[in-house]
């Protein structure tokens, strides 16, 4: 990695990614975090796992200090992203970890460049459209994708987006001494310019429907799943139960069955930083099987 800790890269097109590259060894680990957050989710696993390999970690478009206009904002983009930090870096394979919708940039990367991804792992993902993709023709999969946006966007309509946010991200942490820190990512995804929530969950409501199920049943690396939490039908975080499963550990039991599912019970959306010590033990031993079966 360059010796700057932080540094940035502009693209082609214009686009600024802000992003960290640390630490030396192999596999590289590339974080990414999820939907309205920052690369500074992840600062306890950065701080762990620079020490013995070498860890990038970004700021998707139009998050934290990345800048770029709506037309950059989605899964797609996101993953053209990180292939492209990936490059910049010289990295040619590397471990991925998602948290939320990070998880579904994971998959688009492995979808485009199967080469760059040497494992996955998804940290609290979620499947919000499940069981619409069935058969049917291409015309047929864009009518219930556009469908999907339009039921994503609908929240949005009569809400201001980042009051949305506010709403949503504050009842994501259930343990009340992490409030400050519950606080500060309110606030983070309030600051956000407001074409970016109102631009993203229609995209990825629209990825869930298109591309979850043909991705995950052709995947054929190692994964692991770090469960905590689901998104009930009327949209609420809640805590998932003991033994309990989702939309998002079924499809990956049936289409992905070599996935690696660990469920935390009492731990809200973001494990990385209310169980960080679990999150790198996991991830730890992850990555002695992935070398294992290498």
């Amino acid at each position: 990695c360059d010796d700057a800790h932080t540094m940035p890269w502009l693209n082609d097109a214009g686009a600024t990614t802000h992003y960290s590259c640390t630490g030396a060894g192999d596999p590289a680990l590339v974080f990414v975090h999820g939907a309205l957050c920052a690369l500074q989710d992840w600062q306890a696993q950065l701080d762990h796992f620079s020490q013995r390999h070498r860890v990038l970690a970004l700021d998707l478009y139009g998050h934290g200090r990345s800048c770029v206009d709506a037309d950059h904002i989605g899964v797609a983009s996101f993953a053209r992203q990180v292939r492209a930090v990936c490059a910049a870096q010289g990295i040619d394979t590397a471990v991925l970890v998602g948290h939320s919708m990070g998880c579904r940039v994971l998959l688009e990367v492995w979808r485009q460049q199967p080469a760059l991804v040497a494992g996955l792992v998804f940290v609290d993902g979620a499947y919000l459209v499940p069981g619409l993709i069935g058969p049917g023709s291409r015309e047929q999969r864009e009518d219930r994708a556009q469908a999907a946006r339009m039921r994503a966007a609908a929240p949005y309509v009569d809400v201001e987006p980042r009051e949305r946010a506010r709403h949503s991200f504050a009842q994501m942490f259930f343990d009340e001494q992490f409030a400050p820190q519950r606080d500060a990512i309110v606030q983070r995804a309030m600051d956000l310019p407001a074409h970016v929530a109102r631009t993203l969950m229609p995209d990825f409501a629209a990825w869930d429907v298109l591309h979850m199920e043909p991705v995950l049943a052709r995947l054929d690396v190692p994964a692991l799943a770090i469960a905590c939490t689901w998104m009930n039908p009327q949209r609420e975080r809640v805590a998932l139960a003991e033994g309990a499963s989702t939309p998002w550990l079924q499809a990956l039991e049936q289409l992905a069955p070599r996935t690696r599912i660990v469920r935390y019970t009492g731990a809200g959306h973001f494990p990385m930083l209310e169980r960080p010590l679990d999150v790198n033990r996991d991830i730890e031993t992850f990555l002695r099987s992935v070398a294992t079966a290498g």
